[in-house]
């Protein structure tokens, strides 16, 4: 069987709801590699929020920040980054200046760092522990890399990730910002549309897959994409096959070729199973 390529969102694909990590996914990502497979993973989450739990399961490469980042070669040891889609400080000044028009929270998310408002951090918190995932240390490691701040830098910022009590906000948002940068909802589980994220127009993980893809010299055809939310959308439909977890939102299910099962039901394993990557 020819060289195969898969991206993996980490968040509802790799980790599951309760914030743990089904062997059956490291053991197939790890036996897909030793088979001559890359796997790469494909987050919206930037290189600092990267656990070194993932880290250690073994990866060929990242696609980090929504598309944002691109790290080619074994995480964080071989290779180094070759993409880095930054907003434009006038931007984010811009992007900031409409959260707070419309009363909504925010995190701003670089490669070093995470800015969070305190009310955007409070609510990090609540959704941990709604999903019985807060403790003592989970909370210390939030702190180890988001800075609690109402002044948040604007040079370096990749993304954002907004968040309100008012379920229109999404659409205020839209409104503010959607035609000149990327506004997606339904990221984050429990907000619906009162959240969701922000990124440049035209940084999305299918973008920057295709570069990496260009880089390795390899093609759409090569590639496996799996992913569960709304920011794997153009992912799924870019890959030669794109898979839509179990768990998947109906938006990513509609953008895939087929659905594998849930997280916590080996979903991973099966959908490489499926593709040949490794034994059944």
């Amino acid at each position: 069987m020819s060289r195969r390529i898969a991206f993996l969102d980490i968040d509802g694909t790799i980790i599951d709801h309760a914030g743990g990590i089904p062997e059956s996914t490291v053991r197939a990502v790890r036996n897909a590699r030793a088979a001559g497979h890359l796997v790469y993973l494909a987050s919206g989450r930037t290189p600092s929020e990267v656990e070194h739990r993932l880290v250690d399961i073994g990866f060929d490469g990242a696609i980090l920040g929504a598309g944002a980042y691109a790290w080619i070669g074994t995480l964080w040891e071989t290779g180094g980054w070759r993409v880095e889609r930054l907003m434009d400080p006038a931007h984010v000044a811009r992007m900031t200046a409409a959260f707070r028009e419309v009363g909504a929270d925010y995190v701003l998310q670089g490669r070093e760092g995470v800015w969070a408002t305190r009310r955007a951090f409070a609510r990090l918190e609540s959704s941990l522990d709604a999903e019985g995932r807060l403790s003592d240390a989970t909370r210390e490691a939030l702190l180890d890399h988001v800075t609690i701040t109402e002044d948040p830098p604007h040079d370096g910022i990749a993304k954002s990730v907004f968040s309100s009590d008012d379920l229109g906000c999404y659409a205020a948002v839209t409104a503010r910002l959607g035609a000149d940068f990327s506004v997606i909802t339904g990221t984050m589980p429990g907000l619906g549309t009162a959240g969701g994220e922000v990124s440049p127009a035209g940084v999305t993980k299918g973008s920057t897959m295709r570069r990496v893809l260009a880089e390795l010299g390899m093609t759409a055809r090569d590639a496996i994409a799996i992913g569960d939310n709304n920011n794997d959308l153009d992912m799924l439909e870019a890959a030669g096959v794109g898979v839509a977890m179990g768990n998947a939102t109906p938006e990513a299910r509609a953008a895939a070729d087929e659905v594998t099962t849930a997280v916590d039901d080996d979903g991973i394993a099966t959908a490489f199973a499926r593709h040949g990557l490794i034994e059944p």
